[in-house]
């Protein structure tokens, strides 16, 4: 049995009301879903041992029904329920087994959410095909550290430096990597993603930063940081949330222009995006979550 029958199974005999969204997802990736979902579970085993997958599962299914109670409190409440950075870092990013927790949940709604598969499709074939030969990378907030892992799989020129907050994150993303065997060009440090400013100027060929722009209390920030960190001519890509209520989800935004205001405001200009949203929501809700890609390119002239 593969990895991804064995999941399956587990959650449709120990979880069965969210197997439909499995379907949904393996609908999207067509016949791509079972090589992807594959792939990802491999490393995820490899990295943690055989009894993981079962960690995978439980820790997916927590996640989802964590950001469904989430979405409808936001629903009831017409906001996002927590305002601070400061306080999420304390209740979560700093407590190793919640965070743990988390970013396997994370992970596997790469390829078992239907919307963030199509996310993933886009990333890998608009964004990591395109990128230039022998790319030096920086990962923004690597979190799980899958998207990073994921490029440098398919890009094997490639070499990539992460950075983030969490420890929980650094250990995952390193050991994500060395199990996919891509740990000689890969590493992670731990380090607040608005201080990367401090680093040259024009570092990176590439920059990678999935869903952290609605974490921050400051978002347009962290464009500035990218903008900083792209060489001309160089793009990135950017992932974030709209509507969508999660715990350390801070800074509500409502309409794809803003993501794409953010950008431009702050030197980049936007190539090209795919905005998605899930195939099932609320009955009678009034805000639809999404998750939005883009992808970004820092000027080499004066023209756009």
């Amino acid at each position: 049995m593969s990895n991804r029958e064995a999941l399956f199974e587990y959650i449709q005999t120990h979880h069965p009301r969210s197997h439909a969204g499995i379907v949904e997802a393996r609908a999207v990736g067509s016949t791509e879903f079972d090589s992807i979902a594959e792939l990802f579970l491999g490393w995820a085993i490899a990295a943690r041992g055989d009894d993981h997958l079962r960690v995978l599962a439980d820790a997916f299914v927590r996640f989802s029904n964590d950001v469904n109670l989430a979405q409808a409190r936001y629903e009831a409440a017409g906001e996002y329920a927590n305002k601070s950075f400061a306080d999420c870092r304390a209740e979560l990013y700093s407590q190793r087994d919640e965070m743990d927790d988390y970013l396997w949940g994370v992970y596997v709604t790469n390829f078992l959410w239907a919307h963030h598969m199509e996310l993933s499709l886009f990333f890998r074939d608009r964004f990591v095909a395109a990128m230039p030969a022998s790319p030096d990378i920086i990962e923004i907030a690597p979190g799980h550290g899958g998207w990073g892992v994921w490029t440098l799989h398919s890009r094997p020129d490639a070499s990539l430096r992460g950075f983030d907050i969490a420890p929980s994150s650094i250990a995952i993303a390193s050991s994500i990597a060395g199990a996919a065997g891509v740990g000689d060009r890969a590493t992670y440090e731990e380090r607040n993603a608005l201080d990367l400013d401090s680093l040259p100027e024009e570092a990176a060929d590439a920059v990678i930063c999935s869903f952290l722009v609605e974490h921050l209390e400051e978002p347009e920030r962290l464009f500035a940081v990218i903008e900083h960190l792209l060489r001309p001519g160089m793009r990135g890509y950017v992932a974030g949330a709209l509507t969508a209520a999660q715990f350390d989800h801070i800074f509500e935004f409502r309409r794809e222009s803003e993501l794409l205001t953010l950008c431009e405001d702050n030197g980049l200009r936007v190539v090209e995006t795919l905005s998605v949203s899930p195939r099932r929501v609320l009955k009678r809700a009034r805000f639809l979550p999404r998750s939005m890609g883009l992808i970004v390119e820092k000027p080499a002239g004066p023209i756009w």
